[in-house]
């Protein structure tokens, strides 16, 4: 259920709204009195926002221009699985590709240092992976130099 609200909602409702929002789990007894409460941290906090604005430079989908600030950061690996945020398991996404990756089964997988985005069988059915390349002028100008790729090791801004 959501907060002020006696309506159930779905499983997938609630995955979605575990990438944006800070959730407190609350255990009820049989009774329906709370027996445990807990606070989960999903959400990517500053500074590592920080680090993915300096790696990503926007919303990573390819083709799309909308730079950090309409971004949101996505969970590569989900956090009810890993129950981690890290900015090696994090990728910047604007709310449209975001949803795009959730409900139409795109899928963007970490090797090592890059990342790749992955189509649904519905739109390439061999689901060949695409090299998703930064947006930030920094990582282009360091790939142009022919520094090592260093994504998900981007330094942290002071602050």
């Amino acid at each position: 259920m959501l907060e002020d609200s006696h309506e159930q909602v779905s499983a997938a409702t609630v995955e979605r709204a575990m990438c944006v929002a800070e959730l407190t789990a609350i255990l009820l007894g049989g009774d329906n009195v709370p027996f445990e409460s807990s606070i989960s941290m999903r959400l990517f906090n500053r500074r590592q926002r920080r680090a993915l604005a300096a790696r990503d430079g926007g919303c990573m989908f390819p083709g799309c221009d909308r730079p950090v600030s309409w971004t949101e950061a996505h969970h590569i690996v989900p956090w009810k699985t890993s129950k981690k945020t890290q900015v090696i398991d994090g990728i910047l996404l604007c709310r449209h590709h975001h949803m795009l990756v959730h409900n139409n089964g795109w899928v963007i997988v970490r090797r090592v240092a890059e990342y790749y985005l992955v189509p649904p069988a519905s739109i390439d059915p061999e689901r060949n992976e695409i090299l998703l390349e930064s947006k930030s002028a920094l990582m282009r100008a360091r790939k142009r130099a022919g520094a090592p790729s260093e994504r998900g090791a981007a330094t942290i801004p002071p602050g």
